[in-house]
């Protein structure tokens, strides 16, 4: 099993969009068809998916599209500023939009009140809060939604890594999110070897990113 650093997995994803020519929005829907496909949908049906900005939280964002659409009962979140969402993340929250997706932006404590009814109500917690970029201690709104989602989901699932977790250290950045499952993309992080207290099971999907961008990136050391 390769390991690697989250440079060097971000560098592969700029290979493979900017040098290969893949859209980043395919590997953005790609990403989540696989966290769909580790769902069992025969015996899940209502999600509480907390996003947030970036494009960790745009990945959160399709698979509460492809949930929606297959008739489950979807509960979504936003916590952070929306004027700095991503690019990729705008286009799958325009999408939502004109299918009638509603989602809740937190930002204060009536919101984090109807984030913990809908996670007690729910079978699944789907984390896509942060990706493997966060390096910031987690404060605030977000600090309050990790605890909750902690506190009273029945079952959680992380989206690449668990929110508030460091990619390359596996150290909780203040807090962290408790994942049942993690799935992670294209290669193993660092940070979560032998992180089960925070990662849970540990799968490594495929999202299309070819092996030519992991050779390429392989080759320029640390």
């Amino acid at each position: 099993m390769l390991i690697i650093s989250c440079k060097k997995m971000k560098a592969m994803d700029s290979y493979a969009i900017n040098n290969i020519g893949i859209p980043s929005i395919v590997l953005m829907e790609n990403a989540a068809l696989k966290v769909v496909k580790n769902i069992d949908l025969n015996n899940m049906n209502s999600f509480t998916i907390v996003c947030g900005v970036g494009n960790n939280g745009g990945d959160g964002l399709a698979v509460a599209r492809h949930l929606t659409l297959s008739g489950k009962k979807v509960d979504l979140f936003i916590v952070g500023n929306l004027e700095k969402r991503t690019q990729d993340f705008n286009i799958n929250l325009n999408i939502l939009n004109n299918i009638d997706v509603n989602f809740i932006n937190i930002k204060d404590e009536e919101d984090l009140d109807k984030l913990k009814k809908s996670i007690i109500e729910s079978d699944l917690t789907i984390d896509s809060i942060f990706g493997i970029g966060l390096t910031r201690e987690v404060g605030g709104l977000f600090y309050d939604a990790i605890h909750i989602i902690n506190q009273y989901s029945k079952d959680i699932l992380s989206i690449d890594i668990p929110s508030g977790l460091d990619g390359d250290t596996g150290n909780a950045l203040g807090i962290s999110v408790k994942a049942n499952r993690t799935i992670t993309f294209h290669h193993m992080k660092k940070g979560l070897v032998n992180r089960i207290g925070y990662t849970g099971e540990v799968i490594i999907e495929d999202i299309g990113i070819p092996v030519k961008a992991t050779k390429a990136i392989l080759e320029y050391k640390e």
